[in-house]
């Protein structure tokens, strides 16, 4: 089977790549970058570069089109944010290959975090009280209602924009930064004090072929995880089953919980891809991905491993504390990005820091924030509930 492979860059679509080739599979990677760690894999037959699905989205699906054409892919599977638009343009691909993903309607329910909140109360799923905010002045009375908070838009990701009073992060975002709109409101809730734990899933219509939970002991400046640990609680599955079932979802799908003393407390969902794929073996995630007509789930045991060793070095010259605990895991964990028989995505990690700079130059500023390298990930793949281009160059504004 030929697989595309997009957005390269992430961690986690270089071991999808590595898992479909080792099962066979003959894998392409687009991304809009050259330097794409993933593009570089030894599991790549090719790597081509499409335009920003977030600034040029009618080119980005043309190119998607001609290389499905031109490589006769069998199988497309998104794996950041650039499957809203293709999601959107869906009726573009039908007949040229099989897409993995949900209806653009799905998604949005699950992306956008107001959108998300309303679901999870329909399906008496458990969450933080909350209180949603289309402008700065109820924003700052919704703050007023809690004694500890975190408040984000709803179109936001990990901990680049989040204001709170509590934890590692207080204080880290001013009131002033923040700006609720009706198109993009901002969820103020209760600050929960608990263990975070997260779960990827691979589904089919409605039903989990295969899921894991997993935690992140040790996080990119408090926010993204860059070590993941398997564990075992078997309450995620039964969550991510109602929401599967519930919406007949179809594709990869992520959640983060909270675990206090009453159980789990949803926080929020990715419809895509995260780093727990690569605690998996490839036999089982791309058994997952091919299983059309999944019987019960197979879940991921506890105890498997994975960590981004660059990730831990930042984080041991950052903070002097962290240093036994890093050169530990360094010398025992496995990296996602090495492989001895495939070197090279290591490498382009170090290469790709080129897209931080053009990201800086995108925001015309070279002044340094906590959260660049986080943001500077995804800035031209991201989608904020924004209009999308049509093929006639006109703003869609249907979303």
């Amino acid at each position: 089977m030929n697989v595309l492979i997009t957005s390269s860059r992430m961690p986690f679509a270089l071991d999808e790549i590595r898992k479909f080739g080792e099962e066979g599979h003959r894998v392409y990677a687009t991304d809009t970058f050259h330097t794409a760690p993933g593009s570089h894999s030894a599991a790549v037959s090719e790597y081509m570069i499409t335009a920003s699905p977030r600034y040029r989205t009618a080119e980005f699906i043309a190119d998607l089109k001609e290389i499905i054409r031109e490589k006769e892919i069998d199988l497309l599977v998104p794996q950041f944010e650039e499957l809203f638009y293709i999601a959107r343009y869906l009726d573009e691909f039908r007949g040229l290959t099989e897409v993995f993903l949900s209806p653009f309607e799905t998604l949005v329910r699950f992306h956008n975090k107001a959108a998300f909140i309303r679901l999870c109360n329909n399906l008496s799923i458990r969450i933080p009280p909350t209180t949603i905010v289309t402008d700065e002045g109820a924003l700052e009375n919704a703050i007023g209602e809690y004694e500890h908070y975190f408040a984000r838009a709803s179109f936001s990701r990990g901990g680049v924009e989040l204001l709170t009073n509590t934890g590692p992060l207080a204080n880290a975002v001013k009131i002033e930064d923040c700006h609720p709109t009706p198109q993009n409101p901002w969820l103020v809730q209760e600050f929960v004090h608990g263990t975070d734990l997260c779960s990827f899933s691979v589904a089919h219509h409605g039903r989990v072929a295969v899921h894991c939970t997993y935690e992140h002991p040790k996080t990119l400046e408090h926010a993204g995880g860059i070590q993941f640990i398997s564990v075992d609680e078997p309450q995620t599955l039964a969550i991510v089953e109602r929401f599967v079932e519930a919406t007949g979802f179809q594709g990869q799908i992520s959640f983060d919980f909270l675990k206090d003393e009453d159980g789990l407390c949803m926080v929020e969902c990715n419809p895509r891809p995260t780093d727990g794929v690569a605690l998996m073996s490839a036999r089982m995630f791309v058994g997952g991905m091919m299983e059309r007509d999944p019987g019960d789930p197979r879940v991921l045991e506890a105890g498997h491993e994975e960590q981004i060793d660059v990730a831990i070095v930042r984080d041991m010259i950052r903070d002097w504390k962290e240093i036994p605990s890093d050169i530990q895991a360094l010398v025992s964990l496995p990296d996602l990005y090495f492989r001895w028989h495939d070197m090279v995505p290591a490498l382009y990690q170090f290469l790709s820091y080129s897209h931080i700079l053009a990201y800086r130059h995108f925001l015309h500023t070279g002044r340094h924030k906590r959260t660049d390298i986080m943001a500077a990930q995804f800035y031209d793949i991201c989608w904020d509930g924004e209009p999308m281009q049509s093929d006639d160059g006109d703003q869609d504004g249907d979303t």
